[in-house]
């Protein structure tokens, strides 16, 4: 029986440690094509060369997939890139073994072809890797030609780079197994568990890469399936709070209503939270929300005027967004807002405007960031290069933000770090303003379920 190592890089734990969920529906799918898997999950790792070599001599694998989530922390000015520690792993690996090493994950997948050059791999999955891991290394296993064959396989041959079409496969509702992962751990510094209840997104924001990863289109899972592996969250591993990971949860409606009601139905004592859209959420809905356990929305509202939400392609207002959060309010579901300030349309009235407004709105948290991490093949790289931000042959590997050119960069950094500084209810990442390792440590340690920024107050 062969055997598959796989490897997830990231460690970044601030605010909280991500499960790579990605790895374990790959290590699904090779499990039940008869493969022997085990991953290695470095997030905890204290010393990664010698988890590498221990994992490799033990487990003896005959191929190695590396996930990699994220190129940085998409935070400025405060940037940190993640490159040197993927190379880092890349090259610790083949310090061990001459398996064959293949990559994949959200990062690899929109730089492709950049991070194949600069581990020196000559093939990775991009998009969804199901299906596309197993036939390629059944392709390999065989000696067999057809890379060409096999949808979202990107290869380097003979210097040359290669990328086969993106196709995103069905849904298939089944419970993933978790016992690959550390999942105390996740628990213990994370607050919560981690579950899919949707692929693919419909909205074009400007900056967005979720349509580019999964597709324009909803995938959805079924109800019963996904409060089964909540239960299991639960029994299993002692997991009391849930997050739903999908870019917007509330969307399809009647999907969510029914996840509530199934959750409803099953009597689950767990309580979740989710990411959500200001919009197209009734009052009845939240309280349906609220009742099937959740305790927290994070809102990608994103901007606190109209004309910059309008660039944004958001499809909700000012308004929508006030509406949102009073409904909140009301049925005592906490909420956080994430605001980008500097977006395309931003000038010093807008920025006001968004100042004066999120006084208004009385959120238990806001999230501050300054600028947007522009990505190759979003309308935001599009508007860059034509405001001259970027040029259109730039590598966008290095970190990249957009800044309206309307605002004075210096006033926008100023002002948003006053507003910060000022607002007790919201944190700055990029600013280093609230929002420190050990600031969350602290917190956790009083705080052991849910999100951090709930506890904030406002």
């Amino acid at each position: 029986m062969k055997s598959v190592l796989l490897l997830s890089v990231n460690q970044e734990k601030i605010p909280y440690p991500v499960a790579p969920l990605g790895l374990l529906y790959i290590a699904h799918a090779l499990r039940h094509n008869g493969f022997r898997v085990s991953i290695l999950d470095l997030c905890f790792s204290k010393n990664i060369s010698r988890d590498i070599k221990v994992s490799i001599k033990f487990f003896k694998p005959n191929f190695i997939g590396v996930s990699v989530r994220n190129i940085d922390n998409l935070s400025f000015p405060r940037s940190v890139s993640y490159l040197p520690a993927i190379k880092n792993v890349v090259n610790q690996v083949r310090l061990n073994t001459k398996v064959p090493i293949i990559l994949g994950g959200s990062a690899f997948s929109l730089f492709p072809e950049d991070l194949l050059r600069l581990t020196k791999c000559l093939m990775g999955v991009v998009g969804e890797g199901e299906e596309a891991f197993v036939k390629l290394i059944g392709l390999i296993s065989s000696n067999s030609n057809g890379f060409d064959t096999i949808p979202n396989l990107a290869w380097i041959k003979e210097g040359k780079f290669h990328q086969n079409d993106m196709k995103c496969s069905k849904v298939k509702d089944y419970v993933i197994e978790r016992e690959l992962i550390n999942n105390k751990l996740y628990s213990e510094f994370g607050g919560m568990g981690n579950v899919q209840t949707k692929r693919g997104c419909k909205f074009g924001c400007t900056y967005c890469t979720y349509p580019l990863l999964e597709g324009n289109q909803y995938r959805l899972r079924k109800p019963e399936v996904i409060v089964k592996e909540m239960v299991a969250l639960k029994t299993k591993y002692k997991i009391n709070h849930i997050f739903f990971v999908d870019s917007v949860f509330n969307y399809p409606v009647d999907h969510a209503i029914a996840i509530c009601e199934e959750i409803l139905r099953k009597k689950i004592k767990v309580t979740w939270s989710c990411f959500a859209w200001p919009h197209r959420t009734s009052g009845k809905l939240l309280e349906l929300m609220q009742k099937a356990g959740c305790t927290h929305i994070e809102f990608g509202s994103d901007a606190f005027s109209d004309k910059v939400l309008k660039m944004l392609h958001k499809p909700f207002t000012v308004q929508d967004i006030m509406l949102i959060s009073e409904r909140c309010r009301k049925v005592g579901i906490k909420f956080c807002h994430y605001v980008i300030f500097g977006a395309p349309g931003e000038n010093k009235q807008t920025i006001e405007e968004a100042f004066k407004n999120l006084k208004k709105v009385k959120s238990t948290a806001i999230i501050a960031m300054v600028g947007i991490r522009i990505y190759p093949n979003t309308e935001l790289q599009e508007i860059s290069i034509r405001e001259r931000i970027i040029n259109s042959e730039d590598n966008l590997l290095k970190p990249r933000f957009y800044f309206s050119p309307k605002i004075p960069f210096k006033y926008l950094l100023n002002k948003v770090a006053e507003f910060t500084r000022n607002t007790p209810n919201c944190v700055a990442p990029g600013l280093d303003i609230r929002s420190s390792g050990r600031m969350f440590e602290i917190v956790r340690k009083h705080y052991p379920q849910g999100p951090l920024w709930g506890y904030l107050g406002g």
